[in-house]
């Protein structure tokens, strides 16, 4: 947990109108406690990194990625060739505001969707809804570990990453990788698109594949 957290925030409490972005990005402990349990639940061999991952993609989406729809769809058929299984759900909402969603590549192997439509909805979701700086993204994550912290199941490894998320973050970078325990357990390959678009564009693919 970031060590100087509370002092801190109470500093911004204080002096709040010269940060009003920052007392702007406040989580609802209750909505986002219930989402993080519910991930912990569904998986439940993460890591805090894991679980920073599923948060931070709530905020930024794939808007630290440098995106060209040719070359997606050559990693998205790439990535889809050389895994053995894709495992994890057909799509996932990201952290506690569901402003971006998950879309397994289990998808385009099913040919619910193509590669290339997959492509097209992840290039035009690069603009976050509710773009948030890294210095402010640094006080949501530290309101989110401390939510993190007094939560069971937590995740594993918590000491460990959270030392190195907050040297990350203190270096002026956010974006992770997922861990060893997850890749492994749930073999989960995905893409990141903005909700509005999965929710127009693919969830209907999606729903009338079900119906067929």
């Amino acid at each position: 947990m970031r060590r100087f957290f509370r002092p801190v925030m109470l500093l911004v409490a204080i002096l709040g109108f010269h940060f009003p972005n920052i007392m702007s990005q406040v989580v609802n402990p209750d909505s986002c406690t219930k989402r993080l349990q519910d991930y912990m639940k569904e998986f439940p061999a993460s890591d805090l990194c894991d679980v920073y991952k599923f948060c931070f993609q709530d905020v930024f989406g794939p808007a630290h990625l440098a995106i060209d729809s040719a070359s997606a769809v050559k990693s998205i058929d790439g990535e889809i060739e050389k895994s053995k299984t894709l495992g994890g759900p057909d799509y996932q909402y990201t952290g506690c505001e569901g402003n971006y969603v998950r879309v397994n590549l289990s998808l385009v192997k099913k040919s619910t969707l193509t590669a290339s439509q997959l492509a097209s909805c992840l290039a035009r979701s690069v603009n976050p809804p509710h773009p948030m700086s890294v210095e402010e993204w640094k006080y949501r994550w530290g309101e989110l570990e401390t939510i993190l912290l007094n939560m069971k199941p937590s995740p594993g490894h918590f000491a460990l990453d959270s030392e190195s998320i907050e040297s990350l973050l203190d270096r002026g970078g956010y974006a992770v990788h997922h861990s060893y325990s997850f890749n492994s357990t749930y073999n989960f390959h995905y893409r990141i698109v903005r909700r509005d678009i999965f929710e127009s564009e693919i969830l209907p693919l999606i729903t009338k594949g079900k119906h067929k």
